[in-house]
């Protein structure tokens, strides 16, 4: 398979402050209905969708072409750091928050459009605000 890291400029970044939370896991409440597990994930979702659309350069299209999509989640620093890597937040529940969101803004036409993601979880630095980073390539036509 050839190498799919873009070299391109992206065709869309973003920075989306906050905490990290995962989308996935539903609880069911009674008559074939199910909510969030996680009280915290709708605003999160909400704080996405909201800091996409205002880095959506003016009259951008929802792009509908396939797309590789990178992001970096930058998870709240704990006061005591025993592990550089944060273990709370599973990563998959993570990245299906970002896909969504970007398809709400209206960003992307629909989150199947992601042929390859790579997503990374860290603590913040000394200083860094959590948040998520956000980039988006055209993916490569095939040979």
């Amino acid at each position: 398979m050839p190498n799919q890291t873009p070299t391109h400029t992206p065709a869309y970044t973003v920075f989306i402050p906050g905490h990290p939370r995962p989308q996935g896991s539903k609880r069911h409440i009674g008559g074939g209905r199910h909510i969030e597990a996680s009280p915290y994930h709708q605003q999160w979702r909400t704080n996405c969708i909201q800091h996409m659309q205002a880095a959506r350069p003016c009259g951008m299209e929802p792009i509908t072409d396939p797309i590789i999509c990178n992001v970096v989640f930058v998870m709240p620093r704990p006061k005591r750091l025993t592990n550089p890597y944060p273990y709370r937040g599973d990563l998959d529940k993570l990245k299906r928050s970002i896909g969504d969101s970007l398809t709400h803004a209206n960003i992307i036409g629909d989150d199947s459009r992601i042929v390859s993601q790579t997503d990374t979880k860290r603590y913040a630095a000394e200083g860094e605000r959590p948040g998520a980073h956000v980039t988006i390539h055209l993916a490569p036509t095939p040979q």
